[in-house]
């Protein structure tokens, strides 16, 4: 399995339900068209206690491939920017904090 790891924040305003839409939305389409297996949103919380280096993103989002192929077949697709993609990506993108998204793709060792 291949996951693209997403951490961003929100633009003040945003509330966490209207992105959680168009996130689903993006995602629901991107599975029903063979790119994607699943996907978790999550939130970072910060524990008591020790202090320790960590991102300093609040939102995360884990985007799950079958494989390398199937993650950059998504990439390519997306990157086209045609529709329905686009309006998708628009809609889920415009709800993050500009400068604040870090992408990185991991692979079971």
């Amino acid at each position: 399995m291949v996951i693209l790891h997403a951490l961003f924040d929100l633009k003040a305003g945003v509330a966490e339900a209207d992105f959680r839409k168009s996130l689903e939305d993006f995602c629901a389409h991107l599975q029903q068209s063979g790119y994607l297996l699943g996907w978790r949103w999550m939130r970072q919380i910060v524990p008591p206690g020790p202090s320790f280096p960590r991102p300093t993103q609040a939102q995360f989002v884990a985007f799950e491939f079958r494989d390398e192929e199937s993650e950059q077949r998504c990439y390519e697709y997306v990157a086209l920017n045609e529709e329905p993609i686009r309006t998708l990506h628009h809609a889920m993108n415009s709800k993050v904090q500009g400068g604040s998204a870090m992408f990185f793709v991991c692979a079971d060792a």
